[in-house]
């Protein structure tokens, strides 16, 4: 039973500490949650994305062409080889520079680099490539880059097998990053959390009586009658002063 009471004890306290604090917990939490909706729309850059899908073709070979039916899964397997390679032909020098060059300079191959990532799921033959610039018109143009420049690039390799674009980019109509939501929730919890804290923490340095329970627990003195605090007007005193 006592250790039944302990509990139902502590959550008396959680909520009375939760009552006294609640104005300052709510603006704690408005303040990060507006800090973050703040520094998302105005501080940070703004990132777009776009996006081309590009493919490993083997059907053309002449080994392929002769029984398709045999060698479909040692095409796919082939295919799926060819990926891994194909996506370190396309992060070199040689690639970037000639990609740099297409887009007239406007961008170094080190530039490019940076800003252009491929990615594949390893099991099929298709693989991405995500452009992320600060500008949605120049991502899709060096996705378009890309395009023209990896078939070529590829072509040079004797390996039987052609690389062909699945879907060309478009231009991103949203940033890609910062995440407004995502940041908006690190704030809110942020904020609740650290409000919380020093809700708590203020509660337990502060050594004052504020409870009933608070006088149980000294000596397990029962309460016989506690006196409420009377706001008197000053009307009223003055009134009394003159009597």
């Amino acid at each position: 039973m006592e250790e039944k009471d302990e509990i139902v004890l502590s959550y008396k306290i959680i909520l009375e500490v939760l009552k006294r604090n609640v104005i300052f917990i709510i603006v704690t939490v408005l303040i990060f949650s507006l800090s973050s909706y703040f520094i998302t729309e105005y501080l940070i850059d703004k990132q777009y994305t776009a996006r081309l899908s590009l493919y490993v073709d083997t059907t053309s070979n002449s080994e392929y062409l002769s029984n398709p039916a045999a060698n479909d899964l040692n095409s796919y397997n082939y295919a799926q080889k060819l990926v891994a390679t194909y996506i370190k032909m396309l992060n070199t020098k040689t690639f970037y520079s000639a990609l740099s060059e297409k887009l007239n300079g406007k961008y170094t191959a080190s530039e490019l680099s940076e800003k252009i990532k491929f990615s594949t799921d390893n099991e099929t033959e298709i693989f991405d490539a995500s452009v992320v610039t600060a500008n949605p018109a120049d991502a899709k143009a060096i996705a378009d880059a890309v395009a023209i420049v990896a078939p070529s690039t590829i072509s040079r390799l004797d390996t039987n097998a052609e690389l062909k674009i699945v879907d060309y980019a478009s231009t991103p109509t949203v940033p890609s990053s910062p995440s407004l939501k995502k940041n908006l929730f690190v704030g809110f919890g942020a904020g609740l959390v650290l409000s919380l804290l020093i809700a708590f923490i203020r509660n337990f340095l502060d050594k004052k009586i504020k409870f009933d329970e608070d006088v149980n627990m000294i000596d397990d003195i029962p309460i016989l009658g506690a006196i409420p605090h009377f706001e008197i007007s000053s009307a009223n005193t003055a009134h009394k002063t003159k009597d």
